[in-house]
């Protein structure tokens, strides 16, 4: 059944645009992306309704995003804008899918082959990436970088 517009137009094609539209906003990311880069801090900012802070280093910049509720979020970035590190702390954890991007699958597989049960403090190091987290309710933390992009002369522990 093929609905026509008085002008002779059908209905279909302006109605698959419209899904295929509603399809790519809701699968927009919340988080600039471990290994991605800035451009949606704005939009996590509005997300999360939380405040902006950006700060620079020598060699990167870190954008720091703080929400009412409690999360923090910070992002460290390549002088170029390249997502190489991200830390949070907060009452709960971020969305690691999101956050991690195409890393998640590394963190999946380290939860997986964790020696003391799902919950508690994991570390896993590989020269992909380094993932790091721990915690308990209203009180976790962690952070992951890629090894590869982190800045010559940046040492690991600053990203925090």
């Amino acid at each position: 059944m093929d609905t026509k517009l008085p002008s002779g137009r059908s209905l279909i094609p302006a109605g698959a645009a419209a899904f295929a539209l509603c399809m790519l906003a809701a699968s927009r990311p919340s988080f600039a992306t471990l290994g991605g880069d800035l451009t949606s801090v704005q939009q996590d900012r509005t997300h999360l309704k939380a405040s902006l802070r950006v700060s620079a280093s020598n060699g990167y910049s870190v954008h720091e995003l703080n929400a009412a509720s409690g999360i923090a979020i910070r992002e460290y970035a390549t002088l170029d804008g390249r997502v190489f590190g991200v830390a949070w702390q907060g009452p709960w954890r971020p969305d690691l899918r999101q956050l991690l991007g195409e890393y998640f699958a590394d963190y999946q597989e380290a939860v997986k082959n964790k020696r003391t049960g799902h919950n508690g403090p994991l570390s896993s190091s590989t020269s992909r990436v380094v993932i790091e987290t721990s915690g308990r309710p209203r009180a976790f933390y962690g952070r992951a970088y890629v090894p590869a992009l982190v800045p010559s002369g940046i040492e690991a522990t600053e990203i925090q």
